[in-house]
């Protein structure tokens, strides 16, 4: 399920498709790192992180698909941290 299902104030459908394919691609390649962030119980805690981190990037006007990934990724990254500790 995308996390992009509501219209955020400001952001068209356009918009949101494009968060949605952003954060598609995001997760996509998470899981090919199996990384442990998307693992259960982890799973829906990391989806709103990087969701969230998405949605924060492309408030500011970011609209580069592959921008929005690297920041939703980066977001992930932190989360995995966090676990580890």
């Amino acid at each position: 399920m995308a996390p992009f299902t509501e219209s955020p104030e400001g952001m068209s459908p356009a918009v949101l498709a494009l968060l949605d394919q952003a954060f598609t691609a995001t997760w996509h390649e998470l899981q090919a790192r199996t990384s442990s962030a998307v693992s259960e119980p982890n799973e829906e805690a990391t989806r709103a992180a990087v969701a969230q981190s998405i949605l924060d990037i492309a408030a500011t006007g970011v609209r580069d698909q592959g921008r929005l990934k690297r920041h939703g990724l980066h977001a992930a990254k932190l989360r995995n941290r966090a676990l580890a500790r």
